[in-house]
């Protein structure tokens, strides 16, 4: 227990010191130097956007209006959100929205505080909205028409929504940001780390066995590579450190080899659309061609150590010195070769690695990459046998190159390109005759005006059917990107005469390809990763329209943003898709809005949204008929509603985004026997 400055007894939790402590430095964090905390240092700390909301809630944690705020009141304030009640915290939330202190809320307060909580979350609608809003949920609450809400009220109205009640009570201390070890306190328990990685293994062995497959007989040639070039300088008598290299230089011209394969777009895409693709693990390309790239630079690390070590052994400082050994050894063509080769790898390697393009650094990786022609080129003088393993892979791979040429010598047209909420930019082309695509399909752009040799994947997001225009939805991620996006954005006369002129290569197949072939597909995009099935959602409007058959029987589409603007780029295709008769009764569609999570500060927002869906029928936000969750989807729930509509039939999950949350959604996905497939390009 402890005291706060009225001497009121203020009882702690079960881990009383620790709270105790956290929130203590918490306090320090804001106060700063003086001890104490003004509405300016609360609203800078707890990181608040809108000034008259910081200022409603600093008036609930200065009790005394002394107009700071003490730390014994930081605690006291800080406790009913830890350990309260669920009364005691809605007892909060209604103290926000009783301006004038008269113990009820009228329509105005109501309005107003609905109208800084939509500016405090970064969500914007007309007036008019918030009138119809405001009006809905007061309509609601108010049960006795006394044109005034009591506490009693508005707790009704609050347990009418149990679900929402409980996800806002549980996350009501990250309105206080406290530090983080409250939420790892939460986390689930360690020490199921083997019953964790055998389900994962379990699960990839049902979802992805062909990868499974490849994986086991890759790393079982590289061991009988590395094996056979031991037992070949056994025979020769040479000491350990150079058997260890040469079986190292064994691994290397497999690898050399076939790290060229996994890059074969064209041949690729012609291999999915086969009978047999689906056997193949081509959904894997671009991972194993960064697993094929670590274990060749690590044999390039174990063949240099394992010379060195050899070379090392042999000085003798009455014989050979460190100098004459390594003198004579750069002097001679499989020293200097074997020196450039190391160092162009590790260029490659280092700027290959993902924190550069996390960075937005793509061109620097896009161009130290462009050295694997020197490094080749070197390895067959370092090797000259080496030409034995790379013809093959080689020669195909000089075609792909070839025709990509050939369409680098064909301009397209880019009759528009629009900036977009969120960093996006809208690009509207001309198709050409020979670029034929099948939805879900990506292409690789180039834009002379911005970088005359770069080439960028990006996801069609147009349907095929769409024979005279190609679209293309481009998030800002990087330099190219953000220039190209700040091409958009200046009037079209501003721009060089020449923005028109763009060139493509590809189209390229994709996971996302594969949904024609499933009966119940649920798509999830998160951000901009929804593209792929823009193009997949346009196509089978099209095809339904035009009477075509399909075994698709139910389609979940499961789109995520954090910005409230992302919606608008596809929000026109949801409204179709939920208006016409040919698509409105096969798919669902579910939006979410983790950008905002339901807490105290946004119980009566959320609350209000899901009245104003009720009335109207519509979303607040995107004016879809399908509602806006204010939160992350719960994937156990989501998953088992599907699996509850479709108990005996094949479901298949096909996600594009972030790599974190394809980690989640295929553990998920396996617990409920999902096929689960990710994009990858």
């Amino acid at each position: 227990m402890t005291k706060n400055d009225t001497g009121t007894i203020v009882k702690l939790g079960r881990d009383a010191i620790s709270q105790l402590r956290d929130i203590e430095t918490r306090f320090k964090v804001i106060a700063g130097e003086d001890g104490k905390i003004d509405q300016a240092e609360l609203q800078a700390g707890l990181g608040l956007h809108d000034a008259d909301y910081a200022a409603r809630i600093f008036s609930l944690i200065d009790r005394d209006g002394s107009g700071t705020v003490t730390l014994w009141e930081f605690i006291d304030f800080a406790q009913i959100l830890l350990t309260g009640s669920p009364d005691e915290k809605l007892r909060i939330v209604f103290d926000l929205h009783d301006l004038n202190g008269d113990g009820t809320i009228d329509q105005a307060e109501l309005t107003h505080i609905l109208d800084r909580s939509l500016n405090e979350h970064h969500l914007d609608i007309p007036p008019q909205k918030l009138d119809a809003l405001s009006e809905a949920m007061f309509q609601k609450v108010d049960a006795d028409g006394s044109k005034s809400i009591t506490f009693g009220e508005f707790k009704a109205c609050i347990d009418a929504h149990p679900a929402l009640k409980d996800q806002m009570v549980a996350n009501s201390a990250t309105w206080l940001r406290l530090p983080e070890r409250i939420e790892r306190d939460r986390r689930r328990p360690h020490g199921r780390l083997l019953h964790n990685l055998t389900e994962g293994v379990t699960r990839l062995w049902e979802n992805e066995r062909p990868w499974l497959v490849l994986l086991v007989l890759y790393f079982a040639a590289n061991a009988w590579m590395f094996r056979s070039g031991i037992l070949a300088e056994i025979q020769l008598g040479s000491d350990l450190f150079t058997q260890i290299a040469q079986g190292a230089a064994a691994c290397l011209k497999l690898n050399g080899a076939i790290i060229l394969i996994a890059m074969l777009r064209h041949s690729l895409t012609f291999l999915r659309r086969t009978w047999f693709g689906p056997f193949l693990p081509l959904d894997h390309a671009i991972a194993f061609h960064k697993i094929v790239g670590h274990v060749t630079f690590l044999c390039a690390v174990i063949h240099v150590g394992g010379y060195i070590g050899a070379y090392e052994s042999i000085i003798d400082p009455d014989f050979f010195t460190r100098d004459v050994v390594y003198g004579e050894l750069f002097k001679s063509r499989v020293g200097w070769t074997g020196l450039t080769l190391i160092g162009l790898f590790l260029v490659m390697w280092i700027f290959s690695l993902r924190f550069v393009r996390d960075k937005g650094l793509f061109d620097l990786f896009y161009i130290t990459h462009q050295l694997y022609w020197l490094w080749f080129a070197f390895f067959l003088l370092h090797v000259p046998g080496f030409w034995m393993w790379v013809v093959g892979p080689g020669a195909l791979y000089l075609i792909e190159r070839g025709i990509r040429l050939v369409h680098g010598l064909k301009t397209t047209d880019l009759q528009q390109a629009d900036a977009l909420s969120s960093n996006v930019t809208r690009l509207r082309m001309t198709r050409p005759d020979w670029f034929h695509y099948q939805p879900g399909e990506y292409v690789f752009l180039k834009h002379p005006m911005i970088s005359s040799f770069e080439w960028h994947p990006f996801t069609a997001t147009s349907n095929p059917e769409e024979t005279e225009m190609l679209e293309l939805h481009v998030r800002g991620v990087g330099n190219w990107t953000h220039k190209l996006h700040d091409m958009a954005q200046q009037p079209i006369p501003e721009r060089p005469a020449a923005w028109p002129r763009v060139y493509l290569d590809g189209p390229y197949g994709s996971p996302a390809s594969d949904i024609f072939d499933s009966k119940i597909p649920v798509l999830i995009g998160a951000g901009i990763g929804v593209t792929p099935f823009a193009s997949i959602l346009r196509s089978i409007l099209h095809q339904r329209q035009q009477g075509a058959a399909s075994q698709m029987q139910r389609i979940y589409f499961i789109w995520m943003n954090r910005d409230q603007k992302a919606f608008e780029w596809f929000v026109d295709l949801m409204a179709q898709l939920e208006e016409d008769p040919a698509t409105r009764d096969v798919i669902e569609i579910q939006v979410y809005l983790t950008g905002l999570r339901a807490e105290l500060t946004s119980a009566s927002l959320t609350v209000a949204m899901e009245v104003y869906h009720q009335e109207t029928g519509r979303d607040l936000l995107t004016g879809l008929h399908a509602p806006t969750r204010l939160s992350r989807p719960n994937w156990q729930s989501v998953f088992k509603s599907i699996r509850q509509a479709h108990p005996d039939q094949a479901v298949d999950v096909f996600y594009c985004g972030p790599e974190g949350l394809s980690r989640v959604l295929s553990r998920e996905a396996g617990r409920f026997d999902f096929g689960y497939k990710k994009e990858n390009f």
